[in-house]
């Protein structure tokens, strides 16, 4: 229960939160109506944090939790608002600095919506504007900086929570792809093998080569990844997960995969993972 969420609360480390729980004061509700076995010197700043709390929850104000509460408690923001949660990913063209958004998949109220460099990608940003909780798995290191780069804005307009972070402290370590293995999510069979080198290939057939087969697998393994964070979310907030062969079908249709990169084609990427932004490739471009 998100009421529970009592880490966060000034002067509280992990012994004085377990007596505090062990006299009867579990939740926000017990510290206004029990202060009497809150110890003196805590007293004050606990009762006001949870009165503030109170007001937050009443006011539906999620961002409030997101930036107050402990990593150990984030989970409890879903047990609350899992209902309201938009999911969201990225492709890039690689993983330099420097490397822009190719594409980006967003399951928002029941729908599935993709963003395509060149074609709609700055409609993300109208769509954030719709958006009370935006989620990610490792988005807050990886996905966050670049949309906030690469659309030059200082921060989202909407709260955003980092899955992967509350999976860890429910003892679901890894990435997305592991970690909701272990629950029995899998991708759809023709995406199993499927990662970001992958992308940045269909990525690379598509603008050069105008392989629209390319551009749609792009499409379709992206937006897997965010589809798979819906009832891993679910089953971090305690609810009934939803079905994956339902959100499956909001898939773009799967077509025969790319072949495997030439001799050539893997040095190139060998080089560029090797050397970065220093790799000969791209040091060529530049003369």
């Amino acid at each position: 229960m998100i009421t529970e969420a009592l880490q966060h609360c000034r002067g509280l480390g992990p012994i004085k939160l377990n007596q505090l729980i062990n006299t009867g004061v579990r939740s926000w509700h017990d510290a206004l109506q029990l202060p009497h076995l809150i110890p003196r010197g805590l007293r004050d700043s606990v009762v006001a944090e949870c009165e503030r709390c109170l007001q937050a929850l009443s006011d539906h104000d999620i961002r409030y939790f997101v930036d107050s509460f402990t990593a150990q408690d984030k989970w409890r923001i879903l047990t609350q608002y899992v209902d309201r949660c938009s999911y969201f990913d990225i492709e890039t063209t690689g993983l330099e600095y420097d490397d822009t958004i190719t594409v980006i998949a967003c399951w928002h109220k029941g729908q599935l919506h993709t963003f395509v460099e060149h074609e709609n990608l700055d409609d993300f940003l109208d769509l954030l504007d719709e958006v009370e909780l935006l989620i990610s798995f490792n988005g807050s290191t990886f996905d966050v900086p670049r949309v906030l780069d690469g659309f030059h804005i200082p921060e989202l307009p909407c709260p955003h929570l980092d899955l992967r972070w509350p999976c860890y402290h429910r003892k679901l370590e890894g990435g997305l792809k592991h970690v909701t293995t272990r629950l029995g999510l899998q991708r759809p069979h023709d995406l199993h093998d499927a990662d970001g080198s992958l992308a940045v290939r269909l990525w690379s057939a598509w603008i050069h080569q105008k392989n629209a087969t390319a551009r749609d697998q792009l499409l379709r393994y992206c937006a897997a990844d965010v589809l798979l964070m819906v009832p891993l979310a679910e089953h971090i907030a305690g609810t009934a997960m939803t079905s994956l062969d339902e959100l499956w079908k909001f898939l773009p249709a799967a077509d025969q995969p790319l072949q495997a990169p030439s001799a050539n084609e893997q040095r190139k990427q060998f080089l560029a993972k090797m050397f970065g932004s220093a790799s000969p490739t791209k040091l060529r471009t530049r003369r």
